[in-house]
């Protein structure tokens, strides 16, 4: 077995003259004679192939060449980049191999994106503490339009001078688009400034989903449910087959945590129902159509921060007419008795967001209930021993 790694070369021997030399996979490795008895092998991309020589005299001999990563360049980048971390790097074949022990599960996923980049299968052998997952804590709501203004006006005079001081805090003024706040205080009383919107009848809460997942993974929510929609699969057969569509409340999320402890947030929440008045009549069934309200976004806060999205999704204009009883009635002329005054009705959907840290406890906490042994059964129903 020869072993080279890939884009080094190796000098191969033979006490007697080369005739001839075959490579099974040239793209492999590549063989080139530099004298009558020497023949430099070069690591060409990362594989296993066979190598045939002849010589003046004897039978052919019959080599395996192995192309691998280059370990020792890999371990020394990985401590240029990561200095204080143990970590070891060993090549067999088309796999690259770290050991050792870092520090927290970041090294880990760096190390692994490092190695990566040899064009090798990474086996992770790492020793790290237990991984930081993150809890995203969101609540759904409707909001109006008058209640988010003053929900915004609110956020604002939350501790102001710290605010200010450390330039955490960023928004952008009510609109027809997204509205985005960052709120730098994790111990400011948003449940206060809800309740005392709530009050006023301008905040309903949609769903409040608690979410759990490993940085980099992505985490998925619905509430809601799905709705059968017939596609015409070709209009010369009217061949029609059911797919499906999600219709509810949605949010993907996918965190990263970065080296100065933040958490970078990939989010995407979703709000959509079903629309009867504007929906397809086909083969004599109504069939809804979707109407979508969606934000998407990339921010990245400290845990406990607050983010709030919030966005138009409804605007009605409402007419009310107050006329003179009889004399508003008559036909034509009753438009002079009557006074009209429009006003609109908007409303926004409001996404609170919240990220935490979360570590796996590893002693075991006491149920508030106590064990099922413990508890004082009925006579006839007695707890199983076993």
């Amino acid at each position: 077995m020869l072993s080279v790694a890939r884009g080094a070369s190796l000098l191969l021997t033979n006490p007697f003259r080369f005739e001839r030399v075959a490579l099974g996979d040239p793209s492999i490795a590549e063989a080139n004679a530099v004298s009558p008895t020497e023949l430099l092998i070069t690591g060409q991309t990362l594989g296993t192939t066979s190598l045939l020589i002849w010589a003046t005299t004897g039978t052919p001999r019959f080599y395996s060449v192995e192309v691998t990563a280059d370990a020792p360049g890999l371990e020394r980048f990985i401590k240029e980049l990561m200095p204080d971390e143990d970590v070891r790097v060993s090549a067999s074949g088309n796999t690259v191999t770290l050991s050792g022990t870092v520090r927290d599960p970041n090294s880990v996923a760096r190390a692994i994106e490092i190695a990566e980049t040899s064009g090798a299968t990474v086996i992770d052998n790492l020793v790290a503490p237990p991984a930081v997952q993150v809890l995203l804590q969101v609540r759904f709501a409707e909001i109006t339009r008058n209640g988010m203004k003053e929900f915004a006006a609110a956020l604002q005079t939350l501790n102001p001078q710290d605010l200010s001081d450390n330039g955490d805090w960023e928004g952008e003024s009510i609109s027809d688009g997204i509205l985005q706040v960052l709120l730098s205080n994790p111990n400011a009383n948003i449940g206060g400034i809800i309740r005392a919107t709530t009050s006023k009848g301008n905040f309903r809460s949609l769903a409040e989903p608690n979410l759990l997942t490993l940085p980099g993974k992505e985490a998925y929510f619905l509430a809601g449910g799905e709705f059968p929609f017939p596609v015409i699969q070709s209009s010369a057969s009217n061949t029609v087959t059911i797919q499906f569509k999600e219709f509810g409340i949605k949010l993907r999320f996918t965190p990263t945590i970065t080296r100065s402890g933040a958490i970078r947030l990939k989010v995407e929440p979703e709000v959509s129902s079903l629309d009867f008045a504007n929906g397809l009549v086909i083969g004599g069934f109504q069939i809804p159509t979707l109407v979508t309200r969606r934000a998407e976004t990339e921010v990245e806060l400290r845990a406990g921060q607050y983010l709030a999205i919030a966005g138009l999704i409804d605007n009605n204009l409402i007419d009310n007419v107050t006329k003179i009883p009889i004399l508003g009635d008559i036909p034509i002329l009753g438009q002079f008795f009557r006074t009209t005054d429009a006003r609109q009705r908007r409303s926004e959907l409001l996404v609170l967001i919240t990220p935490h840290f979360v570590v796996a406890n590893e002693i075991a906490v006491p149920l508030p209930t106590g064990e099922p042994e413990t508890w004082k059964w009925p006579g006839w129903l007695k707890y199983p021993s076993n």
